[in-house]
């Protein structure tokens, strides 16, 4: 059981809202903490390099200024002397020095050289070459010519390699100091952290559990603590107070439905029994008992309702025999309506099938008047195109006449002409005598034409005779034709009246056939009027020997109720037996 309880309270303190809190504060301290301490180191080591390559720069020019006279003079001791001395005061920040001369022979060197390679000796030369200051491994290395002055060729080069492992164990330790430092300042704060928070949070998180296990526990009566509060502590204090409140509202709205409830209940239960009595048809029993407040009215309601349908089932029982006698006399005037109406009925329907003969008949005589009509009609038009074929005969008549007058003309000109030519030949034989012999050819064409002439003028009265005698027999069939026209124009005239009279005739038929269709039409719609009639009242015979029926059944029914209570409450068991008997009075 212990090492259950032990798990289950680490578990407990695992999940504390105030360990998580101060977990994520230890945690985002040492996340900042090792960035920054991480940057400071890069920076610190950053910074002892470059003092390490200023020193070395400071230490390069004063040797180069140094040794102008020395390697001038080609003092190689004061050049090894001078060398050496810088080597000394760089300490073991000192790696490598080296002197060359204008040449680049090498004048002196110092140090490991050798180890540093072959790039370490020509700096050198590359400043000698240069004229100018050179760098490099991060400015550790520092090379410069010697010059006499700015205007002269360098007479030779120094170089020097310094180290800058000092300088970094030096800020190596610094930030060990400095992380022992942040460490035990990181410990002491999170412990008074730790407490800050324990009575900043875990109090108030303690306080506010214990108020939810109370209102858990059913308590709404406890005052909620820390309501006053105005941080979010008080917040949700206020907000559980509210909700304790509503709560305890809650019980007593549900103390009261529970005694609601259990009134309502025993009001249900009278009501049942009553409508248990209700249904059983018995109309004459109140409820005397008096209800809570709330349903008293309920009660009286209930009662009213009794008293209303007691009222009126006695109203039903009286009225429904005058309605079973009323139906009988309703059923028996069906009855005979229904006969009479079929009698009339079938009359109507002989009525209506003579009528459809006699339309009939009309129909026929006017459909002959209307072709008699068409007939007519086609001889009046046949009658008026003869009169225009007449009128154009006529009309031609009188140009052949006219042709045969302009003939006349034409043939007294070619008389005329005929006669000339007979003068101009005889003057033209006189001539051809009178001159003899040489005029013989002459006188005989003169001779042919004049016989030519005396034909033409032969064949032209002939011609003018003939047209003559034509143009008489022209003028007597112009008149002849103009009588035939009068004529035809007087038949055209009669046509035309035969066919007035037979259109009259045949319009009279059709208005005629039309009144008997209309007629026709009427007494169909009156025969099916009548059938439509014949059929409601067999339906309204059938409906009022149902009523009669229901009627009964109805009398039979509201006897049931028991309305007095001078009458026998067993009338409502006999209530079974009471509805085969009026079954059978329907069905008698």
């Amino acid at each position: 059981m212990k090492p259950s309880s032990k798990k289950t309270g680490l578990r407990q303190a695992l999940n504390s809202v105030f360990l998580r809190c101060a977990a994520i504060m230890a945690v985002t301290t040492i996340v900042v903490a090792g960035v920054l301490s991480v940057q400071s180191g890069r920076l610190a080591n950053q910074l002892a390099v470059k003092a390490v390559g200023d020193q070395a720069e400071k230490s390069v020019d004063a040797l180069a200024v140094e040794l102008v006279k020395p390697i001038r003079f080609k003092a190689s001791d004061k050049i090894t002397e001078v060398g050496q001395n810088t080597l000394d005061i760089a300490g073991e920040s000192g790696q490598a020095l080296l002197v060359i001369d204008a040449s680049g022979a090498v004048l002196s060197s110092f140090g490991a050289v050798d180890a540093l390679g072959g790039d370490f000796a020509d700096m050198a030369a590359q400043a000698l070459a240069e004229g100018h200051h050179v760098a490099a491994e991060n400015g550790l290395w520092q090379a410069t010519p010697v010059m006499l002055s700015a205007d002269e060729p360098p007479i030779g080069a120094a170089v020097i390699a310094y180290s800058a492992d000092v300088a970094l164990a030096s800020v190596r330790e610094q930030n060990q100091m400095i992380l022992m430092t942040a460490v035990t300042v990181f410990v002491v704060m999170m412990a008074i952290t730790v407490l800050v928070l324990k009575r900043v949070l875990g109090r108030p998180l303690a306080t506010m559990s214990g108020a939810l296990q109370t209102v858990t526990d059913g308590d709404y009566d406890s005052k909620v603590p820390m309501v006053e509060r105005a941080d979010e502590f008080g917040a949700i204090a206020r907000n559980l107070d509210q909700l304790v409140t509503k709560l305890h509202d809650g019980r007593v709205a549900e103390e009261q439905r529970v005694i609601q409830m259990q009134l309502q209940s025993r009001v249900v239960d009278h009501l049942g029994q009553s409508l248990d009595v209700l249904a059983e048809g018995v109309l004459n029993r109140d409820i005397h008992e008096e209800f809570p407040e709330n349903y008293e009215q309920l009660r009286h309601n209930y009662n009213r309702a009794v008293q209303s349908l007691r009222v009126v089932i006695g109203e039903v029982r009286d009225a429904s025999s005058d309605i079973l006698g009323n139906a009988d006399s309703i059923a028996r005037a069906s009855d005979d309506l229904s006969r009479r109406t079929e009698t009339q009925a079938a009359t109507l329907e002989e009525s209506a099938a003579a009528l459809e003969e006699l339309l009939n008949s009309v129909n026929t005589a006017a459909q002959n008047a209307s072709n008699a009509d068409a007939a007519a009609r086609n001889a009046r038009d046949i009658a008026r195109q003869n009169g225009e074929v007449m009128h154009s005969a006529i009309s031609a008549m009188a140009e052949i006449e006219k042709s045969s007058e302009q003939i006349s003309e034409i043939i007294t000109v070619i008389d005329d002409i005929a006669f000339q030519t007979n003068l101009l030949a005889l003057n033209a034989g006189v001539e051809a005598a009178r001159a003899g012999e040489s005029g013989k050819g002459f006188a005989v064409v003169a001779s042919e034409v004049r016989g030519l002439a005396q034909r033409s003028a032969e064949a032209a009265q002939q011609i003018k005779d003939l047209i003559i005698g034509s143009a008489d027999q022209v003028q007597n069939g112009v008149q002849l034709v103009e009588k035939a026209g009068k004529a035809l124009e007087e038949v055209v005239g009669k046509v035309a009246e035969i066919s007035d009279m037979v259109s009259e005739i045949a319009r009279g038929a059709g208005e005629q056939a039309q009144g008997l269709e209309e007629i026709n039409v009427g007494i169909a719609n009156l025969d099916r009027v009548t059938q439509q009639n014949a059929a409601m009242v067999e339906e309204a015979t059938a409906a009022a020997h149902t009523l009669r029926a229901d009627s009964g059944g109805l009398r039979d029914k509201v006897a049931l109720f028991q309305t007095d209570s001078s009458e026998p409450a067993s009338m409502a068991a006999a209530a079974p037996s009471r509805p085969a008997t009026a079954g059978k009075a329907a069905a008698s």
